[in-house]
């Protein structure tokens, strides 16, 4: 059973998961994206939204339709920004794209500017 990850992820291999440094396949602790991994769990990544099936065989195990596979996406997206859920709405709205270190809101692909800095509430620039 094979599946294709469309995020990077970190390894979780014995050698990486003890920290004794990184393993062999992924020296940098890193599975890339475009990683196709092998074995009878990979259906797992799939459900998560980190993969997409590479097989018939995964696709059958996953046992989702496109929409589910592309909310399960969706979600990890948002996981992997850090999302936190009372902002999921401006976040889906592209209002935002992540945070800053000091927890202020990254400015998203649908940001509005104005002179006194960020409007987030709306497309209306009256």
């Amino acid at each position: 059973m094979k599946a294709r990850m469309i995020v990077e992820a970190k390894c979780m291999c014995k050698t990486c998961r003890t920290g004794s440094g990184g393993c062999r396949e992924f020296p940098d602790r890193k599975i890339p994206v475009g990683t196709v991994k092998d074995g009878p769990d990979v259906w797992k990544l799939v459900r998560m939204g980190m993969a997409e099936p590479a097989d018939d065989e995964c696709e059958k195990a996953a046992n989702m339709t496109p929409l589910k596979m592309a909310r399960a996406q969706h979600a990890q997206r948002r996981t992997a920004a850090g999302i936190v859920p009372e902002d999921y709405e401006i976040y889906d709205a592209g209002e935002i794209s992540g945070y800053y270190p000091d927890g202020s809101n990254k400015p998203g692909p649908h940001a509005i500017y104005s002179e006194g800095g960020l409007i987030l509430d709306g497309w209306d620039t009256d």
